[in-house]
């Protein structure tokens, strides 16, 4: 089971799914050593698979209706999720990401409906937040006006 804003995700067999990328480049062929790179922890991609019945059709138009959501600027909303596995990945924040299919299977009489849902704010993201808040706090803005000191040179001097 999974919810999005509090609202839970219609259908049954539901199936949400959970991954993180560590990135990072294999270095190895610039000598003999099996080294790599570490290039931090890209955000989780949670995957949702679920049956809708053909009979509740108000319900997967709104799941569409949620996932087509933008802000006043156009942006697609970030939505706080909930379920057992984003809660062990430390998911709260997501976006729909990607494609939202529905597959109609007449045998069960419902749609196959998946979706994914792109982490947004992520423990890194956060961190990284704060890292530039401190930086811009401890930094010091220096003015480099050269131009301008040697114009003004330029104009006090005695020459022909």
């Amino acid at each position: 089971m999974i919810s999005i804003d509090g609202w839970r995700v219609p259908g049954y067999e539901t199936k949400v799914s959970c991954g993180i990328k560590l990135a990072g480049d294999d270095l190895s062929g610039f000598g003999s050593f099996a080294l790599n790179s570490d290039d931090g922890v890209k955000p989780a991609v949670v995957s949702v698979t679920t049956k809708i019945p053909f009979l509740d059709s108000a319900e997967l138009a709104d799941l569409i209706t949620m996932a087509k959501g933008t802000d006043d600027n156009g942006a697609r909303i970030v939505r706080t999720i909930n379920s057992d596995v984003t809660q062990a990945y430390k998911v709260r924040k997501a976006k729909f990401d990607g494609d939202v299919k529905s597959v109609e299977d007449e045998e069960v009489q419902a749609w196959i409906v998946t979706f994914k849902l792109l982490e947004k704010l992520s423990t890194a993201e956060r961190t990284q937040q704060q890292i530039d808040g401190t930086a811009a706090e401890n930094s010091q803005t220096q003015v480099v006006d050269g131009h301008n000191s040697v114009q003004h040179a330029f104009e006090n001097s005695d020459g022909p």
